[in-house]
């Protein structure tokens, strides 16, 4: 079940996101610490879903600043007003007293740990299992990735009901499979911004990209690298999945310790994503490598079949796809921008396809060395301007967000060609806005996004996805956070 807290700081408020919420929430929790004199009787006379009633003290990083017998007082209210559930602190002295009083009210006795997942988290379980409590709430924080495995142990081995999870963005995933174990419930937010606790992720998201109330048996996949809070491809998968009618689920991993990542969680996945700083670390569990992903001497893509382990590099596919869909490749002349990994990754590919490439980059040292491994020409960025240039590709981050105005060379020459911008935030970057004030045809780095994950998706399944349909997916998110939130601009990764 999906669990929605309501952090509203009015009664009248509250009344309004408890509407919101009854959506796509099972339960909802009102989150009495924060209503500036909450009116419980009309809160909980208007709801239709159950509801959760907890009062949670500063000194526990809650908002209550009164008394304890005041936040009792509160508590017996709500019990004596017909709240379902009662949330009481294993640190509540009136603890015993509130479970007996509960009557028809059920009481969850909570442990939260706001520091670390501590390695004695088994013996609070029994501590909270004994208070005779309905049921029980841990709630760590994660300061690795195995942190998340405590608390799947916690969930199989409790002998009550229980609801367990990390909080931070390394607790994301006992978030989205402790329902799968046994959790009792996960909590979602209303939406991004009104999260009652760190990690968080939106109840919308948990209902409907990872269907938290799916059966276990399912593939698991998902992206690893550090940073991963930006990236969309949850999103893209996900639904994916769901379209095709696969059993299986994307997850982002915040990986800052590989060793912890390999021995706990690379066994459990059927094929993940690699981004940066990874796409070269983890060559060393490779049974085998593709050719292109070889040339580049970097991956992105783990397929795992009969306990093989292949690395792709699908970058390729990202630039040389969307340029094919546009324009023939062979006999054209290519000025590559850049001499990063992306780079590399486009440049092994136009030379693939027997385009004609020079390789321009600020410093020229490593356009040099790029040009020289790969046996193409090579030059500063100035020589621009006196290139005769039918495909023009940008692989440098000249022109992201928040640098809009900028651009990697002067666009007064940038006529009659094709121009790809291998950036994604703007989706529409300035290079690209007077290229097609000039009559270009333009190529935004979104397309390069949907190519390098459509044969991420045809490695893993061997199914085909319709790039158009990826499109309108990750279309219909930002225009869904538009609606909910007037954001200034989407980032995609």
């Amino acid at each position: 079940m999906i669990c929605v807290p309501i952090i509203a700081e009015t009664t009248e408020q509250a009344l309004k996101d408890m509407a919101r919420a009854e959506a796509f929430a099972d339960l909802i929790e009102i989150r009495a610490d924060y209503i500036r004199n909450p009116d419980l009787g009309k809160i909980l006379g208007a709801k239709n879903k159950p509801v959760i009633v907890t009062v949670t003290p500063k000194k526990e990083n809650g908002n209550f600043t009164g008394t304890e017998p005041e936040r009792t007082a509160l508590l017996r209210q709500a019990v004596d007003l017909g709240a379902d559930y009662i949330d009481i602190s294993i640190n509540c002295p009136e603890l015993g007293t509130l479970i007996e009083y509960c009557r028809d009210t059920k009481s969850i006795v909570s442990y939260h740990n706001y520091r670390e997942t501590p390695a004695d988290i088994p013996d609070t379980l029994k501590k909270l299992e004994s208070t005779g409590a309905d049921i029980i709430k841990i709630a760590t924080f994660a300061n690795k990735l195995s942190d998340c495995l405590k608390i799947f142990d916690l969930i199989r081995n409790s002998r009550k009901d229980i609801i367990a999870l990390c909080m931070g963005e390394k607790g994301e995933l006992s978030r989205i499979l402790g329902p799968v174990y046994g959790s009792f419930l996960t909590f979602g937010s209303l939406e991004t911004g009104l999260e009652s606790a760190p990690g968080q992720i939106p109840a919308q998201v948990l209902k409907d990209i990872y269907r938290v109330d799916r059966e276990p048996g399912f593939d698991l996949y998902g992206l690893i690298g550090n940073p991963v809070s930006k990236s969309r491809g949850y999103i893209l998968f996900n639904s994916l999945f769901r379209q095709y009618g696969l059993n299986s689920l994307y997850l982002n991993f915040l990986v800052d310790d590989i060793d912890d990542f390999t021995r706990y969680f690379q066994g459990m996945l059927s094929g993940f994503s690699i981004t940066m700083p990874l796409k070269q670390d983890l060559m060393y569990i490779l049974n085998d490598i593709a050719p292109e992903a070889e040339k580049i001497g970097a991956i992105n893509t783990i397929v795992k079949d009969k306990g093989l382990i292949t690395g792709y590099n699908t970058d390729i596919n990202g630039v040389i796809d969307p340029l094919l869909e546009r324009t023939p490749i062979k006999d054209k002349r290519v000025t590559l921008l850049g001499a990063g990994g992306a780079a590399r990754a486009a440049a092994v590919g136009i030379l693939r396809k027997g385009g004609r490439l020079t390789i321009l980059n600020r410093t020229v040292s490593k356009a040099e060395a790029l040009a020289g491994e790969l046996g193409c020409d090579f030059g500063p960025l100035s020589d621009f301007e006196t290139l005769k240039t039918d495909i023009l590709i940008n692989m440098t981050a000249v022109g992201m967000f928040p640098n809009v105005d900028q651009t990697p060379v002067d666009t007064v020459p940038v006529k009659d060609m094709v121009v790809f911008d291998g950036i994604y935030n703007p989706e529409k970057t300035k290079l690209l806005t007077e290229a097609e004030k000039n009559g270009c045809v333009i190529i935004p780095g979104i397309n390069m996004f949907i190519h390098q994950a459509a044969e991420q998706f045809r490695l893993w399944t061997g199914i085909e996805p319709d790039t158009d349909q990826m499109k309108k997916i990750l279309d219909d998110f930002s225009a869904k956070k538009t609606h909910e939130q007037n954001p200034d601009s989407e980032n995609w990764g």
